[in-house]
């Protein structure tokens, strides 16, 4: 915990931490009252389907041009510019969203989108470069995955209770007010406004070049190939089980809405455990982390896919939870570890844009799945996905022998 402590005396990573935690629990406020609000307008599927492509899966596309585009800017400008442009957005959509198109109001969520896909990449790439001259990375990644869980866990319950009380129009209102917070604190950080190190002279390359480039660097590295292309793969499989949760429940156990509140609850306690653990064990268990939380949820999946009772699925999702409050922080830790400066905001946006588009192919295939055998199927298929993608990792001397060989010194010690 000692390492812990070290990275709050660093000004620029409480920043980031404080703001990247509002924005993200303001998020949440804000997908939940634009979707009630398209919901309500068309009472149609398809239409909040099309708000969540247009907010999640979209901005996963052209997010990454965007951060090739403002990569050179310092973080102590580009941040509070993408959360001042946010505000007003949200602010935009609390006047106008009762009383204008679904269309209009989708359009203005792909703009906020597209922005918060380009804040969380340089937010993470601006925490891996102000902690790894400290030797802290691992350590405060393990802060933002507490953090993280914490903000997934009050954002809807504070958009649940805005939204009960005040209705969607105050809920967006105050969204916008937490992208002037962050917008603040950054603004308040002098350490922040140093030109962007992880930024290069790109003076007469377009866009589509810098993003070939990284992509290339990224091919040319067999480990971070594996980390980041592995851990797209891995997406899909975590998100084949999002669509068919609650028919599993319901259906499959015959246990009702509280049997699916269940489930979701003793997902949501394991995660905050595995980002418990995950605080005290980050150093000394390293890149091991990745394959050992993965691990948890593939089993997880395979057991809930087979559970005869609720009780025994809620079990499988607690180990499930604990697995996923460790797999993200472990991948971005590693994958900053091997990254070299100058490409570090790109390969993030990078590893930004697997999170934002492979959870769709996911959704899409769980539901086919669903649709033509069972939830259980759903189930199965995610868990054996996920096993033979460490098992495949466990066996490439890429990513064992490679990590080992590339990662800083001192990362990951025992």
């Amino acid at each position: 915990m000692a390492g812990m402590r070290k990275t709050w005396r660093i000004a620029e990573f409480r920043a980031l931490l404080a703001s990247y935690v509002i924005n993200r629990a303001g998020d949440v406020v804000g997908a939940l009252a634009l979707a009630i609000v398209v919901l309500g307008a068309t009472g149609s599927a398809i239409a909040t389907a099309a708000l969540f492509l247009g907010t999640q899966f979209v901005p996963g596309i052209v997010g990454p041009f965007l951060v090739a585009r403002i990569g050179g800017i310092p973080p102590g400008r580009i941040l509070p510019a993408c959360y001042l442009v946010e505000a007003c957005l949200f602010l935009v959509l609390a006047a106008v969203a009762r009383h204008t198109t679904p269309a209009l109001v989708i359009a203005l969520a792909f703009a906020d989108g597209t922005l918060a896909f380009a804040a969380r990449s340089v937010t993470r790439a601006t925490t891996a470069s102000t902690l790894i001259p400290q030797d802290l990375m691992p350590e405060g990644k393990a802060a933002f995955n507490v953090a993280l869980a914490a903000a997934t866990f009050a954002g809807p319950v504070m958009g649940g209770a805005l939204l009960a009380v005040v209705g969607p129009t105050p809920a967006l209102a105050a969204d916008g007010v937490s992208f002037l917070m962050a917008a603040l604190l950054i603004l308040c950080t002098p350490g922040l406004r140093a030109p962007a190190a992880n930024s290069v002279d790109s003076a007469g390359t377009t866009r589509g070049r810098q993003l070939r480039a990284t992509f290339g660097y990224v091919a040319g590295n067999a480990s971070l190939r594996a980390l980041v292309f592995g851990e797209g793969i891995a997406f899909i499989f975590f998100y084949l089980v999002v669509p068919v949760t609650v028919i599993y429940a319901t259906r499959s156990l015959h246990a009702g809405p509280a049997g699916y509140a269940a489930i979701l609850a003793c997902w949501g306690a394991g995660a905050v455990i595995g980002s418990t653990v995950h605080v005290r064990v980050a150093r000394r268990v390293g890149h091991t982390a990745v394959l050992i939380s993965t691990a948890a949820v593939g089993i997880a999946y395979l057991g809930t896919g087979l559970a005869p009772t609720l009780a025994v699925a809620c079990v499988c999702s607690v180990l499930g939870g604990v697995g996923n409050g460790t797999q993200w922080a472990s991948v971005e830790t590693a994958v900053h570890q091997l990254v070299d400066e100058h490409f570090r905001l790109r390969v993030s946006a990078l590893l930004e844009s697997m999170a934002a588009l492979a959870p769709g192919v996911g959704i899409v295939v769980g539901g086919a799945l669903t649709a033509l055998f069972s939830p259980r199927a759903a189930y199965l298929a995610a868990g054996a996905g996920l096993i033979a993608l460490i098992a495949v990792a466990a066996l490439t001397r890429a990513f064992v022998t490679d990590l080992r060989r590339d990662a800083a010194p001192g990362f990951g010690g025992a």
